[in-house]
């Protein structure tokens, strides 16, 4: 699995991936970049929605998979920055499909759900994948 590094911010905000094999996820490190004293407070209700699409032939959608992976989980009130190393509460599960299913390709898009990001504020992830 080769190491990932996406930037989400307001003119980027979300990634997309494609590929021709199952994708499977394993985050590592979060980072959210704000000048706001109040960051745990705005992160408390993001997520990082990882939404899997499994294509079929003439672009059908075989399987459409949504993951909420949730900042709440990374951290506590006495948390000191908005940085996370060594991501371990952000389990992605590949999504499930019978053996004979004629997958042609996969998608992965990564977005944030419930956070607006100001102009000088951006969140990185890094992940294997």
């Amino acid at each position: 699995m080769a190491i990932q590094h996406i930037r989400l911010d307001r003119e980027r905000p979300e990634a997309r991936f494609t590929g021709s094999t199952m994708p499977r996820l394993e985050f590592k490190q979060a980072l959210f970049r704000t000048p706001d004293p109040n960051w745990q407070q705005r992160l408390y209700r993001t997520a990082l929605v990882v939404t899997t699409i499994a294509h079929g032939p003439d672009e059908r959608r075989l399987a459409v998979d949504h993951q909420a992976m949730r900042f709440a989980l990374l951290y506590n009130a006495s948390w000191p920055e908005p940085h996370f190393k060594n991501i371990e509460r952000w389990p992605y599960k590949p999504v499930e499909l019978r053996d004979d299913a004629p997958v042609v390709s996969w998608s992965v898009e990564l977005r944030l759900r419930e956070l607006r990001l100001g102009t000088d504020e951006w969140v990185e992830i890094i992940f294997a994948g």
